[in-house]
């Protein structure tokens, strides 16, 4: 269960409760709400990231990404780490913050296990998410971060897979502007195609550089430490 990972911030708060998993998604805030049973190894020990147990599988989509092709998000991804993060190209804040900490951490880490993720970014703002202005605002972060879009049942059958709160268009201001409420979180699938874990929104760089490289090995508990050292 990832029922210790409850987010307080209210603009990214997820669009409603998640089913299953008891899980809430939101923006910069993360409460421990359990501990390890006595006698037990606890398998967040060390690690940044919430373990999801059982792991999310992948949603069975076919997204469009930023070149105008077809993604299917499955096929694509096939044995690969993966990083999937459903947000918003006019973001203020988390969103840019969010990206930006993982190109540095990514430079950082440099080769090896862990330097070469398959970012993907899915706009949930499909309005003002277009191909070309997701390309344009990736590319300013890092230009290996792929865009994907999709219609909106798309976007929202891969959210519900996961177990994360729908997206929420607000209405635009006398401006015409407008916030989205959307999953603040980073799941980060193994080459063994299961997300073990999923990263909250205020995850430093160096936390990155430390988990990135594990997963990428297929660690993804605390416990797996010692078999692989």
């Amino acid at each position: 269960m990832v029922d210790k990972f409850h987010i307080t911030r209210r603009r990214l708060i997820g669009a409603g409760a998640a089913t299953g998993l008891g899980l809430l998604l939101g923006a910069c805030g993360l409460e421990d709400g359990g501990s390890a049973e006595a006698g037990t190894a606890d398998p967040d020990a060390g690690w940044s990231g919430t373990l999801v147990d059982p792991p999310f599988t992948k949603p069975d989509v076919t997204f469009t990404d930023f070149n105008g092709k077809p993604f299917p998000f499955k096929e694509k991804t096939e044995g690969r780490l993966t990083m999937l993060f459903f947000g918003y190209t006019s973001c203020p804040d988390v969103c840019p913050v969010y990206l930006n900490t993982l190109a540095s951490a990514l430079d950082a880490i440099d080769s090896g296990p862990g330097s070469r993720p398959i970012v993907l970014f899915v706009g949930v703002d499909v309005a003002r998410d277009t191909p070309k202005k997701m390309k344009e605002y990736l590319g300013q972060i890092d230009d290996s971060f792929i865009g994907l879009t999709a219609e909106e049942p798309v976007i929202a059958k891969a959210i519900a897979h996961l177990k994360l709160g729908q997206p929420v268009i607000h209405e635009p201001d006398k401006d015409g502007n407008y916030a989205v409420d959307h999953p603040a979180g980073i799941i980060v699938f193994s080459p063994d195609n299961l997300g073990h874990r999923i990263f909250p929104a205020n995850v430093r760089q160096k936390d990155w550089v430390k988990d990135l490289p594990r997963l990428d090995e297929g660690i993804y508990r605390t416990d797996q430490d010692a078999e692989h050292s």
